[in-house]
């Protein structure tokens, strides 16, 4: 019988598999499977994490400068620390380039990579550069726990769930940059320039306003998804509610579920803890709103229409190994 291949088993089919088989050691808090792991040094507890920007699969060339592309290397990943409620701290950078990459452009990568570390209170430590026949970026991350870090599971039926920010932006600017390279405009910021939502993380870790949390990357839906089987729950969506754009609204109905590439907040908030929440919107540094409520398990995740009719959607979110690129 011939070996299953990653186009069949898909990027989380795989990862299914394979997180069960890490061990859970000790110093080891919070392990693989949530948008940082939790691990204990002495005294000191720390988030870590990593994530790459590869071309041809996250962005071509002509997208965005080399300046612009250090940037949002920093801040994909600085976005799972946002995640936990959690501040950036250290950063170390693997680079793989080509042989003819131009060195100007590999200094404007440092600059792009640097500046963004300085914005969020971070500092780039080291790395590694090595031959490749594409240009990658994986930046690895040492962050500053919160007391109480928010991990994905903890949602419960009767929960609100709310989403920082807007959706949909980034992935309309790709559209954009796909028919367009040189096309400009809000929209292609927001892929190029990813914000994420670090102080917003952490006054709902510091506040215990969220029972729950993930960050929006791959998609709204997909992302629920994973907070959902991580919690045990299901969840209904309101599409009516999503903050969306004038722009994305016209240009699609689903773009704002299924885009990937927001890095917003996407969290459970228990009733009692509303008026909490009420209270701290304006130190939070975004918008945050209501999108939906979690539900029993067996309610499976849904997404609905103002009429409570049930919506489908040709396409989840992205699956690194189910689709070639974004």
């Amino acid at each position: 019988m011939s070996a299953t291949k990653l186009a069949q088993l898909g990027e989380f089919g795989f990862l299914a598999r394979f997180l069960p088989r890490l061990p859970r050691g000790r110093g080891v808090l919070i392990g693989a499977g949530d948008d940082c792991a939790l691990v204990q040094m002495d005294s000191r507890r720390v988030l870590v994490t990593t994530d790459a920007l590869v071309e041809d699969v996250h962005f071509e060339k002509q997208w965005m400068s080399p300046y612009q592309l250090g940037r949002k290397a920093y801040l994909v990943s600085a976005s799972d620390i946002a995640a936990m409620g959690g501040r950036p701290r250290f950063a170390v950078v693997s680079a793989g380039v080509p042989p003819d990459y131009p060195s100007r452009d590999l200094d404007a990568l440092h600059r792009g990579l640097a500046a963004a570390a300085r914005e969020t209170g971070a500092q780039l430590v080291g790395g590694n550069l090595s031959r490749a026949d594409a240009l990658f970026l994986s930046v690895a991350l040492v962050g500053e726990a919160p007391a109480q870090p928010i991990e994905r599971r903890g949602a419960k039926p009767g929960d609100l769930l709310f989403v920082t920010g807007r959706l949909g932006e980034a992935a309309l600017g790709l559209r954009q940059l796909r028919r367009d390279p040189g096309a400009r405009g809000a929209a292609v910021r927001r892929f190029r320039e990813p914000v994420p939502r670090l102080r917003a993380g952490a006054v709902l870790a510091k506040n215990h306003i969220a029972s729950a949390m993930i960050d929006v990357s791959d998609g709204l839906f997909q992302d629920l998804g994973h907070l959902c089987r991580a919690s045990g729950v299901g969840a209904r969506i309101e599409l009516s509610s999503l903050p969306r754009s004038a722009q994305v609204r016209a240009a699609s109905e689903t773009l704002a579920l299924a885009g990937g590439e927001d890095y917003e907040l996407l969290c459970a908030v228990p009733p009692r803890r509303l008026a909490r929440l009420q209270r701290l919107r304006p130190t939070m540094g975004c918008p945050i709103t209501r999108i939906g409520e979690v539900t029993p398990l067996a309610d499976g995740v849904r997404v609905v229409d103002a009429r409570g009719a049930s919506v489908a959607l040709r396409q989840g979110g992205f699956d690194h190994f189910a689709a070639r690129r974004r």
